[in-house]
């Protein structure tokens, strides 16, 4: 296992007044500054990502069907490892499946979506072949803002609180005692109320068992 660091772990500016700090300006310039947290600090624990085709919305490609690039999902939302269309590991696409057990690396939340993809014109798949979809950068073991709904299993969300996937490409309570391995997908650091039907943004930390 890679050893995880800690990051921002130094506090922020001692200065009692706020006000007497410098900013850079270049050469022979101090900009007046304020630290807008002072000792205060904020750390964080270095996350892990991966970069993906996110074939969400695929296209076939055939005698009379053009290439283009499928439709990726949004930042925030669940992409799963597609083993059935992708055997290689790299051809993932929006969860569509309610509380499914997925191995670690094999899902993760969308960081940074629709970045241009240099797979080529087309991919092969075992349906055929395809648009070169578009490259996705996952966060699969870490912090990050989830799309999360509460009506699924009909529970609110409260910080420290298992969440797994809702069928839907969002995060959602499971119903407790979680007993079936892999289901867990992050864990909430925030709160979300009960009844939530469209997807809300929430705090979560990416990681299950």
């Amino acid at each position: 296992m890679p050893l995880h660091r800690l990051y921002n772990v130094s506090t922020g500016s001692g200065n009692p007044s706020y006000l007497t700090g410098l900013l850079p300006g270049g050469a022979g310039v101090q900009t007046a500054g304020t630290s807008t947290n002072p000792m205060v600090s904020a750390p964080r624990l270095e996350e892990s990502t991966i970069e993906v085709l996110d074939v969400t919305g695929p296209s076939l490609i055939g005698l009379s069907t053009a290439a283009q690039a499928a439709t990726p999902a949004i930042a925030g939302k669940l992409l799963v490892m597609d083993p059935i269309q992708g055997a290689f590991g790299s051809r993932w696409k929006l969860n569509s499946v309610k509380s499914q057990a997925i191995p670690r690396g094999q899902y993760g939340i969308v960081q940074a979506a629709g970045l241009a993809s240099d797979a080529g014109v087309a991919v092969s798949t075992s349906s055929g072949n395809e648009g070169p979809g578009v490259k996705a950068v996952v966060m699969y073991d870490g912090p990050i803002q989830a799309f999360c709904t509460s009506t699924v299993n009909t529970a609110a969300i409260s910080a420290g609180m298992p969440l797994g996937s809702d069928g839907a490409g969002n995060l959602t309570a499971l119903n407790q005692p979680v007993t079936n391995a892999g289901t867990v997908l992050a864990t909430a650091a925030g709160n979300l109320a009960t009844a939530i039907s469209i997807p809300a943004l929430l705090n979560v930390y990416v990681g299950g068992y």
